[in-house]
């Protein structure tokens, strides 16, 4: 296997990528994957599973190798060999067990602005379903800085990026050209996403899919960055706070945006941003598929942020991403630091606050993945 030959012959085995991860700590890993990808042996479940997907052993090694680059494919592998698992499917929107569906089904769903745009937001099932604080932060911007915006928002817009990283490519299939043919239609100019791997899937998994696309394509902290810098967004309420920004892996090291979210929190009046770099920056332990395979190990992950934050002197945590947003609040439910979307913090210095109930929705989140998802609490594993 190419991938395989091209990481043995570019590895030393240094370790360096063990030095960072917060998940593994035998080098041994990486022989076993060549192994399995191989078709030389088996492997455990816990091997692949137990991955957080976030990037920081590619950033530490000297070869740009990593562990990710092998997990990926030997995940493929593993569902090609076993099949999709629930745990597979649940962000599948047309599986019945997808947990956005079932959340749907237990209360009201917001409703935006529908239509033609020469913006469109995309807020991604996260925003539309769970934490829909950031949607309604966005909008809420979106209408202060006079946009001409429409919102496509819902299950049937799905991007797919999720369940393709989990080993299920399907709903990239079956929904990516639909989305572009969507954007197109309602003429925008200019797409933006709030989930990190929304932008992914429009940025740089679609383009290669599906040819060039004629719109523009930016995450949710570059636009806002954007409407500051044109001058149609200029907030002036002081937030006297001390902020550590969290940079969310696909975002950061994924995608390589991480200025511009900084860029926005430093022309708050009264906010003082602590770690102006991603250096040091580490994972919320959500990502990956690990919150759900391994419930206490990821929150535990997640709690590091408030030692780190801590560190700094920090009474606030900003986050660009909805997977971030939940696990740092359900790690934080007995923590003083208060954590809040990037929007969401931006419109309070518009004096703009939006309703949020973090208990609910972590109450909501928790029943669906049991409702959903085969064991879940019951075990702590795959």
């Amino acid at each position: 296997m190419d991938i395989v030959n091209e990481h043995r012959e570019k590895c030393t085995q240094c370790g360096q990528c063990l030095e960072v991860c917060p998940r593994y700590e035998d080098l041994g890993l990486i022989e076993s994957l060549y192994g399995y990808l191989e078709g030389k042996s088996e492997i455990e479940p816990d091997a692949l599973f137990r991955c957080l997907t976030c990037g920081l052993c590619a950033g530490a090694c000297p070869e740009e190798l990593g562990i990710k680059m092998l997990i990926s494919p030997a995940r493929q592998k593993w569902v090609g060999e076993k099949g999709l698992s629930d745990r597979q499917t649940m962000v599948d929107p047309d599986a019945e067990n997808n947990i956005f569906k079932k959340i749907a089904e237990m209360g009201e769903v917001s409703s935006y602005r529908d239509g033609p745009g020469s913006v469109v937001y995309f807020p991604g099932c996260a925003g539309t379903y769970i934490n829909t604080n950031m949607a309604k932060a966005t909008v809420a911007l979106l209408n202060k800085a006079g946009v001409d915006y429409t919102v496509l928002s819902g299950l049937d817009y799905c991007c797919g990026a999720v369940s393709a990283g989990a080993g299920n490519p399907g709903p990239i299939l079956r929904h990516g050209q639909k989305n572009i043919g969507e954007v197109r239609k309602r003429g925008a100019k200019v797409l933006i996403t709030a989930c990190p791997g929304c932008f992914k899937a429009f940025k740089d998994i679609y383009p290669k899919m599906f040819g060039n696309l004629d719109f523009e394509v930016l995450q949710v902290s570059q636009y806002l960055e954007r409407l500051i810098e044109e001058g149609k967004l200029a907030p002036k309420t002081a937030l006297i706070n001390r902020v550590f920004y969290h940079d969310p892996c696909h975002l950061t090291r994924g995608m390589g945006v991480y200025r511009e979210a900084r860029n926005v929190l430093e022309k708050i009046p009264g906010t003082e941003l602590a770690n102006r770099t991603p250096e040091n920056s580490a994972c919320c332990g959500f990502g990956g598929g690990v919150r759900v395979n391994y419930p206490s190990e990821s929150l535990s992950v997640a709690s590091d942020r408030y030692r780190a934050a801590e560190k700094l002197g920090c009474e606030v945590i900003i986050t660009n991403c909805g997977g971030c947003m939940q696990n740092l609040v359900e790690a934080g439910k007995d923590e003083k630091i208060e954590v809040f979307d990037l929007a969401e913090y931006l419109a309070r210095a518009f004096g703009i606050n939006v309703e949020r109930d973090d208990r609910k929705m972590l109450e909501q989140v928790n029943r669906v993945y049991r409702l959903c998802i085969s064991g879940y609490e019951r075990v702590d594993s795959p």
